[in-house]
């Protein structure tokens, strides 16, 4: 079903490769914040500045990389063809451009800008390895686009070839809004910049995850049952379902500022309603064909697998339906859907280990491992959700939240067993293809014509002579005093648009308060006060927010909090009055709306309703000091003994 000619599987096998160093790294990468998550070593492992740049690193490493190497491997066997040197020379482009990813770190300072859907580290090196690692992709796409719509023309293909010349289409659609973006706004300067320039791409590109997804799907279940899951027609249209709704990515783009929140939301719905159904449906088809299929079926290498690959995509879409705001239910979503899609790679890159003349035994460490890696994500995400119940904030490590969230100890030691165990099955995944891939690799270096190899070397040259000539620019051996000078303009200029990120997040958590959408505004205002947990009015907003869910404990703490910080914050007063009222405690609450009065001024246009509320309390109080002083016990004569009006306890 997969085999193709030599040159085009050693091809694909060096994108298998690169593919699988991605997501060996990564792997590292997730070790280190499953540990800084964790609840008792976290604050020791990994401070906030290096947890954020591995994270970068392993989002960029597991999302883009890994799936983008995959997505390569499938377009390259589905062309088929000559592997002329240009597909060679994309290889290499993306494979030096992974490498100066990873090396960003260690070539100076990098900031991580944690941008959603392609963080990146704010370095030249960075960067440039980034945009090359994009380059490679684009150029693969390119070059399998003529030969793949030649063989569907031909009826010479499969359903999950339609799925590959549904992606690559998918994927041009993604890098030419990128590209458009970029030609009008030229490089982000800061970190709501990068968010503003990938929201559009980013979210386009989960459509082309889909779609492999739902090829893999087919393949994976074909082998299963070995036979067809459903008519072509039928998954064609399917197909077509899942890849139908990025039509109306331009038009968003035409209709909306890109930095508008209407713009935002138009892209969150897309995805929310256009990317699941096709396949849910084709999910749906599979259980039932396995279900139907008995017993037997289960001893199939692939059944397994793709058993958990659609329960991790269930449950993924799911927990993304819960999403309200900026908590770790986000992180619960993607792991469910991402987990989804790796694990069906998984699964395939068994399989295609014969196509490269390398077939792995079935032991008890290769069948196992997709178990331990499936349940692994299906543990964390389930305990991300729950700490996103909760109300824990993303993209911060267990020292930067213990303080404010005591409760989250059981959700989040969760969520490390399912890390570790997600890490394990990855990291054994890993281990057993690239034993089994033993030799192939001198295999694809020493097969290829020197024309081939002339294109590996000009593609690794592009990347390092951009890095060098990056390094050399003016500036870069200037003095320490110019150093110095440029490093405090640098951070004012990072001070002042982290001020305007801060300020854009209260006005989005205050609209959203002004329209009752509490859960969205206690969200909003988390992140708010992770970057600024001295600001009284985000601790008073919160309290407003909490009180609109009958949170009233959790309400009255923040409150008391804008109160510590700023002894003059009038409001803090009228919402710790109500707070106290929804606690019962109508002393405090009277205390607290008569500060409020005292320090309001006389046009405060809520000082009516103070001063109704604290009549209202002060006759609430007469009347049960009143009931209270008849309940005193009054003695009574009666048998030489004492009556009370209340019932006598008795003590056995």
């Amino acid at each position: 079903m997969l085999r193709e000619s030599s040159g085009v599987r050693r091809l694909a096998a060096g994108w298998l490769l690169l593919a699988v160093l991605a997501l060996g790294l990564s792997t590292a990468c997730a070790l280190l914040l499953v540990a800084a998550r964790a609840p008792l070593p976290g604050a020791a492992v990994a401070p906030a500045t290096l947890f954020r740049s591995t994270l970068v690193l392993h989002v960029g490493l597991a999302v883009v990389v890994w799936f983008l190497s995959g997505a390569a491997a499938l377009w390259t066997l589905a062309a088929g063809g000559r592997a002329a040197r240009v597909r060679w020379f994309s290889l290499a482009l993306s494979a030096a451009g992974v490498l100066a990813m990873v090396a960003a770190p260690f070539a100076g300072r990098a900031a991580p800008v944690l941008a959603n859907y392609v963080p990146v580290l704010d370095s030249p090196v960075f960067l440039i390895g980034l945009g090359s690692f994009f380059a490679g992709i684009a150029l693969c796409g390119i070059t399998s686009l003529s030969a793949l719509a030649r063989r569907i023309r031909q009826g010479s293909s499969d359903i999950w070839h339609l799925a590959v010349a549904w992606s690559i289409g998918v994927t041009a659609l993604a890098f030419g809004m990128l590209s458009v973006s970029l030609a009008e706004q030229g490089m982000p300067g800061s970190p709501a910049a990068y968010e503003i320039l990938a929201w559009g791409p980013g979210h386009v590109l989960q459509f082309v995850h889909i779609l492999l997804l739902m090829g893999v799907w087919t393949v994976l279940g074909e082998r299963a049952l070995g036979a067809a899951i459903a008519s072509r027609r039928l998954l064609a249209s399917l197909l077509t379902l899942a890849a139908a709704p990025v039509l109306l990515a331009p038009a968003i783009y035409i209709a909306y500022p890109a930095d508008s929140s209407a713009f935002r939301h138009a892209f969150t719905s897309l995805m929310a309603w256009g990317s699941w159904p096709g396949a849910a449906a084709l999910a749906a088809c599979l259980l039932l064909r396995l279900m139907r299929a008995g017993r037997g079926v289960w001893r199939a290498p692939t059944a397994l697998p793709l058993l958990l690959s659609i329960l991790l995509f269930v449950l993924g879409c799911v927990l993304g339906a819960s999403i309200r705001g900026e908590s770790t239910l986000v992180p619960a979503h993607y792991h469910g859907t991402v987990g989804a899609v790796t694990l069906a790679y998984m699964a395939l890159g068994y399989q295609l280990l014969g196509e490269f003349g390398r077939y792995l035994p079935q032991t008890r460490r290769v069948r196992w491992q997709p178990v331990i890696y499936g349940v692994g994500l299906i543990v964390l995400a389930s305990s991300l959700a729950w700490s996103g119940w909760l109300g824990v904030p993303r993209k911060t490590p267990h020292a930067d939240v213990i303080v404010h969230f005591p409760a989250y100890f059981a959700a989040m030691g969760l969520a490390g067993l399912g890390g570790c165990l997600a890490v394990g099955g990855a990291g054994l995944f890993v281990f057993n293809i690239a034993g089994a891939l033993r030799g192939v690799r001198g295999a694809i270096v020493t097969a290829m014509p020197s024309q081939s190899r002339w294109a590996l070397l000009s593609g690794a040259g592009v990347v390092l002579a951009s890095s060098l000539l990056t390094a050399c620019l003016p500036g870069n051996g200037s003095s320490e005093a110019e150093h110095a000078s440029t490093d405090a303009a640098a951070l004012r200029h990072a001070a002042q648009k982290r001020k305007e990120e801060v300020d854009i997040m209260f006005s989005d958590a205050v609209a959203a308060l002004n329209a009752r959408q509490y859960e969205v505004a206690v969200e909003a205002l988390h992140r708010v006060l992770a970057l600024v947990p001295q600001m009284p009015e985000a601790h008073v907003n919160m309290g407003f927010a909490l009180i609109g869910l009958q949170r009233f404990d959790r309400a009255r703490d923040s409150f008391e909090a804008a109160i510590d910080l700023r002894n003059s914050q009038v409001n803090a007063y009228y919402g710790l009055a109500i707070a106290l009222e929804g606690l019962h405690d109508l002393p405090g609450a009277l205390g607290a709306m008569r500060a409020y009065v005292h320090l309001s001024k006389p046009d405060d246009p809520y000082l009516a309703k103070a001063n109704s509320a604290i009549w209202e309390w002060e006759a609430e109080l007469q009347k049960h000091k009143k009931n209270d002083s008849q309940q005193v016990a009054l003695p009574k004569l009666g048998n030489g003994g004492i009556a009370y009006p209340i019932r006598e306890k008795r003590f056995n």
